[in-house]
């Protein structure tokens, strides 16, 4: 609401800390609202704010949920500036101090703080804030919407009690609760108390854990109310994921912690609320837990051993206590009834989109019917696409769009999603960064960058990043670049680095057709540069078949007992079998003659004829560890 009442007359210049504040920079762009220049750094940091002009507007987000990201302070903020600063609050309120004659917008939430996530959205408006709603008279704002009446002025009725949609009264009384409870406390001060002794407590127990250490290297930008934690790996072939995963299982099954994953694009760790309501003592059990659970899942015991996945035992005390025993005895894993389809032996299903779920824009048959299936039974899945026409939201959209109910964007995992985090932080290393794709799909997934261009429009890049081939001259583009790699192998005897998102060489098209995918991009330049005597280039696999995509899908599902369903050998079997995880070969899409060659080294666990036999018994299931038999 604020965004699009009051951007418009200046540019906005925007600070790309976290998930949320990506999320505004996009529908900034998306609806047009004002020229944006974004300010970005590396994940884990608040980005460099002496460039800013104080002429133009400002969007930033007070406290990064994802990222425990904070601005460290906001004196870079001019007291005269002529620009508006929009801050988002929605976690800041009732946890940092705020700096009210900085910021022309606030917008929080009722009980983000105070309570759960159920409350409603609030907005205050500075004298500022009130005059620009006049500036250009009325705007086009859908009318739900509208802060400001027919004549431009403040539409009043929104700050005298009126709301957009009818609060439940059990919300209303849940919010004087929570307030008659803080002001019982002593108020804000003791508030803000509370929040920096939850903090103290977690500070010095990462200082003395050596496994774990802070997302936010930068003490002054680390929120002290949204904890964000990763797993430091103890050697290369670790894989922190997957203990994290392991870890939360034991805690999710002991009844100790829930819903502490780190965020979809941190790395592999923690993610705890540290707010006013929870009590300091409670984070210092926690972190005995914590302990407890990278003991017991570090000493090499499978937790799907001795943790029935979805068994939380009641908890009635408080505060429980971590107790020696394991979570659950395998007796019980051994008293329970034995899985009959090939569904039941796995904790949760990767499909493959192109030639699985859909072809080009349409719903294969029977692919809605399987996922509501699973969306009624409470299965989790994930949809594990090289498609990198756009961000994560775009192609949720789009699959939705084909018929496909999936519930929520946190089932998406794409490769374009995955390599956003290491183009931003090739952009913040200063690397010139050109993308193969559409303007549309690289601003969606990576917002803009004067350092990111598309690659068929300059001389010279350090890092080419393959997205997609819709919306663009392929051809054209493939030449261009193949010149620039000539080149600069002839100037300085070295080659730009490639990072390829979508790695899928060919998919299919419609009638059984083939088409070329863009991961052809790389076997073509190193086939064109070849008689200049040029190296292997250096490539790194976002997306499938590479490694991070499957830990990635591991870390989300904390688990690896995942069943990867793909049409693809090279992409989906291989990659899903060098991650370690099972894979069933399905003949809808690219295999849809049967006939695709299986090297030893991608060779599916089963082949199906189409998805239903995932659960129709027909598909004999194994335990894990036993040979398996195709189907």
């Amino acid at each position: 609401m604020a965004l699009q009442n009051l951007l418009g007359p200046s540019p906005v210049e925007t600070f790309l800390s976290d998930s949320f504040s990506q999320y505004w920079a996009n529908e900034i762009d998306t609806l047009a609202l004002a020229p944006q220049r974004r300010h970005i750094c590396a994940y884990g940091d608040f980005p460099n704010t002496s460039r800013i002009d104080p002429n133009h507007d400002i969007v930033l987000v007070l406290n990064g949920t994802s990222s425990g990201v904070c601005p460290p302070d906001l004196d870079w903020i001019l007291p005269d500036r002529a620009g508006l600063v929009i801050a988002d609050a929605v976690s800041a309120a009732f946890t940092r101090p705020i700096d009210y004659d900085r910021i022309d917008v606030l917008c929080w939430s009722w009980q983000k703080a105070l309570g759960g996530e159920g409350g409603h959205g609030m907005i205050a408006l500075s004298p500022r804030a009130q005059a620009r709603l006049k500036v250009g008279g009325p705007k086009p704002v859908t009318r739900l919407m509208r802060l400001h009446n027919a004549d431009g002025s403040v539409n009043k009725a929104f700050f005298g009690g009126r709301t957009i949609s009818t609060p439940s009264m059990f919300a209303v009384e849940d919010i004087h609760s929570a307030l008659d409870w803080a002001e019982a406390c002593g108020g804000l001060p003791a508030l803000l108390n509370r929040v920096a002794n939850n903090y103290a407590v977690m500070d010095d127990w990462v200082n003395s854990t050596p496994w774990i250490d802070w997302t936010c290297t930068n003490p002054a930008a680390r929120s002290t109310c949204s904890i964000t934690l990763r797993l430091v790996a103890a050697g290369e072939t670790e894989d922190c994921g997957k203990i994290a995963g392991g870890m939360i299982r034991l805690l999710e099954a002991e009844g100790a912690a829930f819903d502490i994953w780190s965020y979809g694009d941190a790395p592999p760790g923690f993610r705890i609320w540290a707010g006013p309501t929870v009590e300091t003592e409670d984070l210092a059990i926690l972190c005995e837990w914590l302990a407890w659970a990278y003991s017991e899942t570090c000493e090499g015991i499978p937790p799907e051993a001795v943790v029935r996945h979805g068994n939380f035992p009641p908890s009635n005390a408080r505060a429980v206590q971590p107790r020696e025993e394991s979570a659950c005895p395998l007796t019980g894993a051994l008293e329970s009834p034995p899985p009959q389809t090939l569904a039941d032996c796995y904790d949760a299903i990767l499909f493959d989109a192109t030639g699985v779920l859909i072809n080009e824009n349409e719903a294969l048959p029977g692919a809605a019917d399987i996922l509501a299936r699973l969306n009624m039974s409470d299965q989790p899945y994930y949809i594990v696409t090289n498609i990198s026409s756009g961000s994560d939201e775009t192609i949720l959209a789009r699959l939705r769009g084909a018929g496909l109910p999936i519930p929520a964007v946190d089932r998406i995992v794409s490769a374009g999603g995955l390599a956003r985090h290491r183009v931003l932080e090739e952009l913040a290393a200063g690397r010139l960064v050109s993308y193969v794709g559409s303007a549309h799909a690289a601003h969606d997934i990576f917002g803009k960058h004067p350092n990111l261009h598309c690659a068929d429009t300059v001389e010279t890049f350090d890092t080419l990043v393959v997205l997609d081939d819709e919306g663009f001259d392929f051809k054209r583009a493939a030449d261009h670049i193949l010149s620039t790699f000539q080149r600069r192998l002839i100037e300085t005897g070295e080659m730009p680095r490639m990072i390829t998102a979508n790695a899928d060489v060919v998919y299919p098209g419609k009638n059984r057709s083939l088409v070329f995918g863009p991961g052809i991009i790389g076997p073509m330049l190193q086939a064109g540069l070849a008689p200049f005597g040029a190296p292997p280039i250096s490539v790194e696999f976002m997306g499938k078949p590479g490694r991070a995509i499957f830990q990635e899908c591991i870390a989300r599902a904390g688990t690896d007992r995942l069943l990867m369903v793909g049409d693809q050998v090279d992409t989906d079997i291989k990659g899903a079998k060098a991650a370690g995880l099972d894979a069933l070969l399905v003949t809808t899409g690219l295999n849809n003659s049967g006939e695709l060659r299986q090297g030893e080294n991608g060779a599916p666990d089963y082949v199906a004829r189409n998805l239903d036999q995932i659960f129709d018994g027909s598909l004999s299931p194994h335990p894990v560890g036993r040979s398996k038999s195709p189907g």
